[in-house]
């Protein structure tokens, strides 16, 4: 049976939010450094204090809402537009994480933002593993969800639409790696939103690893209680179970994030080359973004909740 855990509710941790309880102000914070430490991307991460005061974070008609300045031109030169990357300072290694968005992040050519959980960048090449819940870039109508770990480790295919290998192993520097999916279509950006999609779900246990979509009228009942119970739901977009492959080791002590960074090796690499630079005129991402800030006035993430269950 699960239950809620101290990571019940993954709040913004400002004293001036008084929805947020006292226990949990604490549970995340917000980096502070250039997404080109971790994507290569054209992002400049803001500081808490700066993401309050400019309105790139605020909680407005309870909701949490995190976005990127969408008001200033950028220098070519400049670390990139400036941000929001919410980070749980706390970790998890099994459970069931659940994902109440109102809004996702819209702007089309550009932009990669992203939900996800990972070990963090302290941890060791055999230690790191990570899990893309909600992931795409630019004019994508479908979500993606990718499994990296340093762990050799293969698994079975219960369900999903594969597009790489059964084979979950990541090393720096390697191609294709990781097991990867496509969700169905509707399921990220505008298309997530027009559609009705609300609630994206993430069961981790030893057993497998599951990841739902529910319309805002095929929520279970049962995320309204205390006690979930994901063995009653419809089935899952991916359902992974190991083949060859310890899951307790190969996904483990993940931080929660919700960023959006632009450009980087993937919304600003070959997907960029193609439908983007055309529409655009710009054959270069990052120019596109430095130059076009009113082409991101829809890109926040609206959030309701993210709460973390566990046995």
């Amino acid at each position: 049976m699960y239950t809620s855990t101290l990571l019940a509710t993954l709040a913004l941790a400002y004293p001036s939010f008084a929805h947020v309880p006292s226990s949990q102000r604490s549970t995340t914070d917000l980096i502070q450094e250039p997404d080109s430490s971790f994507t290569s991307g054209f992002a400049q991460y803001v500081s808490k204090d700066e993401a309050l005061s400019s309105g790139l974070a605020k909680y407005t008609d309870n909701k949490v809402r995190i976005g990127v300045d969408s008001n200033n031109t950028y220098s070519l030169s400049s670390t990139g537009r400036k941000s929001v990357r919410l980070h749980s300072k706390n970790t998890f290694d099994n459970g069931l994480l659940i994902a109440d968005f109102a809004h996702l992040p819209v702007a089309g050519c550009g932009m990669w933002p992203a939900f996800w959980v990972y070990t963090g960048e302290g941890s060791t090449v055999s230690e790191y593993s990570e899990i893309d819940i909600v992931e795409n870039v630019n004019q994508a109508t479908a979500n993606s969800h990718s499994f990296y770990t340093g762990q050799q480790c293969t698994v079975n295919i219960n369900r999903g639409d594969s597009v790489r290998t059964d084979n979950c192993h990541y090393e720096l520097g390697m191609e294709n790696a990781g097991c990867s999916f496509m969700a169905e279509e509707g399921t990220f950006g505008n298309a997530f939103n027009q559609n009705g999609y609300q609630v994206v779900a993430l069961q981790v246990e030893a057993d497998g690893i599951k990841i739902w979509h529910f319309k805002n009228g095929e929520v279970p009942s049962d995320l309204n209680s205390a006690n979930p119970n994901p063995n009653t739901w419809a089935n899952p977009t991916v359902s992974i179970s190991p083949k060859s492959c310890d899951f307790n080791k190969a996904f483990s002590r993940f931080h929660v994030i919700i960023n959006i960074t632009f450009c980087g090796g993937w919304a600003g690499g070959e997907d960029w080359n193609g439908q983007c630079a055309a529409q655009t005129g710009q054959s270069s991402c990052n120019a596109w973004v430095a130059g076009n800030p009113d082409n991101f006035d829809d890109t926040y993430w609206d959030i309701n909740s993210v709460k973390l269950f566990q046995k």
